[in-house]
C-alpha cells in the first residue's frame, strides 16, 4: 500500500471502531507514545489521557460519528507518513464539530500503523495546510 492509502485505511478504522464503541480497536490505532497538540487549556495529550477521555466519551454515548477528509499526504519515510485532515465528529445532540489536523503514522516494531502525534491546527495553519478558505 502506499503513503495516501496507508492513511486512508488508518482514517476508516478509526471511524468505523468509534462507530461500534470498540475501545481497544480505537486505541490500538494510537502509539503508546502518541501525544495530541492544540487542544484548549492543555500543552500536550498523551496516551492515558486519550484512552480515559474515549472511554468516558463511549459510556455516555457522547460521539455518535467521526469522518474525515484526507488533504496532503506524504511518505516522510517507510516507516513514517504525516498528512493534514478535516476530522468531522458528531455528537449525541447532532451537533457537528470540525477540526483541522496534521497527523504523523508510525509503523511501530508489530507492523501496525498508529498515530504517534496530532495537532488540531490553528486557523493559520489550516489555510496554510489548504484546508479552510482564506478570507
Amino acid at each position: 500500500m502506499n503513503a495516501g492509502e496507508i492513511a486512508e485505511a488508518w482514517a476508516l478504522a478509526c471511524c468505523e471502531t468509534l462507530e461500534r464503541h470498540d475501545l481497544y480497536g480505537h486505541m490500538n490505532l494510537k502509539s503508546r507514545q502518541v501525544q495530541v497538540f492544540g487542544l484548549a487549556d492543555l500543552d500536550v495529550v498523551n496516551y492515558n489521557f486519550w484512552l480515559k477521555q474515549v472511554q468516558e466519551q463511549f459510556a455516555a454515548g457522547t460521539v455518535t460519528s467521526l469522518s474525515y477528509y484526507l488533504n496532503s499526504v506524504k511518505a516522510e519515510s517507510d516507516s513514517l507518513i504525516k498528512f493534514t485532515a478535516m476530522e468531522y465528529l458528531t455528537d449525541n445532540a447532532g451537533e457537528k464539530h470540525e477540526n483541522p489536523l496534521l497527523v504523523v503514522l508510525a509503523k511501530e516494531e508489530d507492523g501496525v500503523w498508529r498515530a504517534i502525534e496530532e495537532k488540531i491546527l490553528d486557523k493559520e495553519e489550516a489555510q496554510a495546510a489548504g484546508l479552510i478558505n482564506m478570507h
